[in-house]
């Protein structure tokens, strides 16, 4: 079969669904409109790219994802229909849905109303929770995965398909990051442990971007839109849009936490505070639990900098979450952003870039010469400092806020700024950047070492110190299972009490694919499994006698080839001479003798069943040369309207399945009344037949 790019109208793929134009290119698959033969209706086909069929992990992971996707079965889920290969051509076929991507909604109408975007997004959270609840993973939010109907109906596609492809990723900590930059979550960006609350997070940056029209995080690469994820927050929806009622801000911002255990727990508590936020826009939402929090109110936000109707005490929470990872050894340092396995000389490129582009979000006004406030001495949740500090990020100043241990000043006091001003300076804000020192007024704990224990125990050690850790698998060949590999920030740095702790731990060793043994010299095949990390497991006899060590070949293999299995698990191999095996390759059994069926004044169809169920695989037809009919004896439609005439071997005869040859004449309706009744002289049946048409018996026809 040719590749994707190639097909035109008509080509049918896997027997059945015949392309009828394209209408639509994806990241992954090429979209056709075709028609499915067995019944006519419309079908959406998806042929996935050369590329992914070329790669061996996709060509795996194919075939489960699929059939996982196709277990859905849900209104606002595009359903799978079928899947399969046709020659080289992996493909999937979905319900056709007429309408258009909400991306496309978003680029035409911009920002939606609020009012038409949260019963969308509940929609898309109720698909999300039927997917969640049968442990389906869609991995690959986003708009263009969404479709709306005419009668704004949101229907979630492509479940799956980000999970059997590698491809569309960035690689930030050595492991493969899946799913497309702009909607996926933090631990995806870090090559982490991907969970039902990672779609929930890319959820809240669709809900966003729905209701600003806007891209929270955006940059000039991938790897600098994830590094975005990991440490920036967006402003509220309302600084783009002011008349959003507060609760979105909040709904939105609980949703799109870096913290995974910070995020709405399942898809059906995010769906239930948008049910509650149409009934009362007032009401009180997207509250953080207290145990997902750092010791900061209920009420905490993600959100940056937020509008001004917002409460400020959000930002401290927002800039001290930012600068979590900014821990330092010793008192007097300013916090430095840790985001582990980053290359050093990767990291200093984007955070020249995150200087020059951080207000990429904003929309800064000219740059005039401004004065700049004195804010020493003031307390970084009052109003006036949160008004100021707008203003200027409007105009294009970046705003870092730095929490330090000093108990000497009083908590949420601005002790020092840079650059300092008496409150006379005057300068271009447009580039510039304005860090304010803000005392925590408590003390630093030094994290604990719990590299090498026990996950039960680490967590024990990090709460007792006052910490908040949540965990994070990762595969190791050398650490045991459940054991401590290292935490974010490290053991030794000194941090407030209440802050959260990533910690890694193994998982163990990773999965290896079974090799394919079969049909080699015992040697080899041992060489093999050891050399993939598997043991050679008992080696069972095909005929129960000893076999020679130097005629030795493996006939069968448990598990199969291309099976995952942990490492070291025995893989059991049954063995025999190479006569066994070219016995067990060839088997010889005597052919069977079937009597002959009456097939005349039967449809096709029938003829089809009737033959496939004596083992029939093949016979040929030739149309009755007294015939005019435009019907096709290949496409089952026809099938069903074409009658056979005459057949070569009468009915009652002794035949063998696929050796004797069977010719069938065959007519339509009126043919075959002509044909039984002549009114004139019928032309003679031309046997054998003439130019015959090989036609396949199946079990199934139509």
């Amino acid at each position: 079969m040719n590749s994707a790019q190639q097909f035109t109208a008509g080509t049918v793929i896997g027997d059945r669904y015949r392309i009828i134009k394209p209408i639509g290119q994806g990241g992954m698959a090429s979209v056709f409109l075709a028609e499915d033969l067995t019944n006519g209706e419309g079908v959406a086909l998806k042929v996935m790219r050369d590329e992914l069929t070329n790669d061996p992990e996709f060509v795996r992971r194919f075939a489960t994802e699929a059939r996982a996707a196709a277990s859905l079965d849900h209104p606002n889920i595009v359903k799978v229909l079928d899947y399969g290969q046709d020659g080289d051509v992996r493909y999937i076929v979905q319900e056709y849905v007429q309408g258009e991507t909400l991306k496309d909604m978003i680029r035409r109408e911009g920002a939606l109303d609020f009012r038409l975007a949260t019963p969308l997004m509940i929609q898309i959270g109720l698909a999300l929770e039927h997917a969640h609840q049968r442990e389906v993973i869609h991995r690959d939010m986003k708009p263009q995965n969404i479709l709306i109907t005419d009668d704004m109906v949101a229907k979630v596609t492509d479940f799956g398909i980000a999970r059997a492809s590698s491809m569309n990723t960035i690689t930030l900590t050595g492991g493969v990051v899946m799913g497309s930059v702009h909607y996926f979550s933090p631990e995806q960006a870090r090559g982490g442990e991907v969970t039902t609350r990672s779609d929930l997070y890319s959820l809240g940056i669709i809900f966003y971007e729905m209701l600003t029209g806007e891209l929270p995080f955006d940059g000039e690469s991938s790897v600098a839109i994830a590094i975005k994820h990991l440490q920036e927050f967006p402003p509220a929806p309302s600084y783009y849009e002011p008349e959003l009622p507060k609760a979105l801000d909040d709904i939105v911002g609980r949703a799109i936490q870096k913290n995974p255990a910070a995020r709405y727990r399942s898809a059906r508590e995010f769906v239930d505070e948008l049910d509650a936020f149409m009934v009362d826009p007032n009401g009180v939402y997207g509250v953080i639990p207290q145990t997902a929090q750092r010791s900061e109110p209920a009420s905490t936000s993600a959100l940056g900098v937020p509008s001004r109707r917002n409460n400020y005490n959000k930002v401290r929470d927002i800039d001290r979450t930012y600068n979590k990872r900014r821990s330092s050894r010793y008192r007097d340092t300013a916090i430095v952003v840790a985001i582990s396995a980053v290359a050093v000389v990767l990291l200093a490129l984007l955070t020249i870039w995150l200087v020059k582009n951080f207000s990429s979000n904003e929309k800064p006004t000219e740059n005039i010469e401004i004065v700049l406030d004195n804010f020493t001495g003031k307390e970084i949740n009052n109003d006036e400092v949160i008004e100021r500090l707008n203003e200027l990020q409007r105009a294009g100043m970046e705003i870092e806020l730095l929490y330090r241990v000093d108990e000497s000043v009083l908590e949420d006091i601005i002790f020092r700024q840079e650059p300092e001003s008496d409150g006379t300076l005057k300068i271009r804000p447009q580039g510039q950047k304005l860090t304010l020192y803000i005392s925590s007024g408590q003390d630093s704990v030094v994290v604990p070492e719990v590299e090498g224990d026990t996950r039960v125990m680490a967590e024990q050690k990090l709460r007792t110190e006052g910490f908040l850790p949540y965990f994070t698998p990762e595969f190791s060949d050398t650490i045991p299972k459940d054991i401590v590999i290292r935490t974010v920030p490290s053991s030794g740095s000194e941090l407030p009490r209440g802050e959260n702790i990533e910690v890694i731990y193994s998982s163990g060793p990773e999965n290896v694919r079974v090799p394919d043994v079969l049909e080699m010299p015992i040697a080899s095949a041992r060489s093999l499994i050891e050399d993939k990390g598997l043991l050679v497991g008992s080696e069972i006899s095909y005929t129960g006698d000893p076999i020679p060590e130097n005629d030795k070949y493996v006939i069968k293999q448990s598990p199969a080839a291309g099976t995952e299995v942990p490492a070291r698990t025995p893989i059991i191999l049954e063995v025999g001479t190479y006569d066994d095996l070219y016995e067990f390759k060839n088997p010889t059994t005597a052919p069977t003798v079937r009597i002959m069926p009456k097939l005349e004044g039967k449809t096709q169809s029938e003829a089809d069943s009737l033959l496939s169920s004596l083992g029939v695989q093949e016979y040929s037809v030739q149309r009755w040369p007294g015939s005019s009919s435009s019907l096709n004896p290949n496409t089952s439609a026809d099938k069903k309207k074409i009658y056979i005439l005459a057949q070569n071997i009468e009915a009652g005869t002794e035949f063998t399945p696929n050796k004797d040859g069977i010719v069938l004449t065959w007519g339509d309706a009126s043919d075959y009344e002509s044909y039984t009744n002549p009114q004139t002289p019928t032309p003679p049946v031309t046997d054998p037949a003439t130019d015959p048409t090989t036609e396949p018996a199946t079990d199934n026809p139509g």
